[in-house]
């Protein structure tokens, strides 16, 4: 071999692992890789904003879509998502026993929605956002099933470190074959989010 096609060579073997090291995030805590942001847009605008689990946390997101300009639709429990004419969908993940007796919903119900929608999304090549912003407090059960609920049919996972302390976003992002982004606090979430349609 000549000796600059072996250097050229021997260079890239040890660029390229340091190229992929400085593009994700290695903490002990997450368990796992992280993206700190997608490398391209994966979405496009007119964005259904729904709760998975009718917690608040999904009015923070849609009033972060909104600073940022993303054109959506905010719609906690809605049910046919096709009069709208949405082409991605932002599901915003986290079970509140309040909100779901507020709005008269029981969690057998909340699931049926959810499937019928995600189901819905995938037929017509909608992406899927999944967003996590509860942190570890509402890291429960009936969270976490909602999460694997909608995992399979996602796209993109959202979440922060806190809540990822025993592996469970990061694993589930594995599973499923997601990419997957952990921020500190929930205001961080605004560069991956953008970074999804821009």
């Amino acid at each position: 071999m000549k000796p600059r096609l072996f250097a050229f060579l021997f260079s890239i073997t040890l660029i390229l692992p340091a190229l992929w090291v400085t593009g994700c995030d290695r903490d002990r805590q997450t368990h796992g890789w992280t993206l700190p942001s997608l490398p391209r847009p994966i979405a496009e605008e007119r964005v259904l904003i729904t709760s998975a689990g009718q917690c608040t946390d999904a009015y923070i997101v849609a009033e972060i879509a909104n600073d940022l300009m993303i054109h959506n639709y905010f719609m906690p429990q809605v049910r046919n998502a096709d009069m709208l004419n949405v082409k991605s969908m932002v599901v915003v993940a986290g079970y509140s026993p309040v909100g779901m007796k507020s709005n008269g919903i029981s969690f057998d119900s909340e699931k049926e929605r959810l499937k019928l929608l995600l189901e819905n999304a995938r037929s017509k090549g909608q992406t899927v956002l999944i967003v996590f912003i509860g942190g570890k407090e509402r890291r429960g059960s009936k969270t976490d099933e909602l999460l694997r609920l909608i995992a399979p049919k996602g796209d993109y996972i959202i979440g922060l470190k806190e809540a990822n302390y025993d592996g469970f976003l990061t694993t589930l992002a594995r599973e499923n074959m997601l990419p997957v982004t952990l921020v500190k606090e929930v205001d961080d979430i605004r560069e991956p989010f953008t970074s999804a349609f821009r």
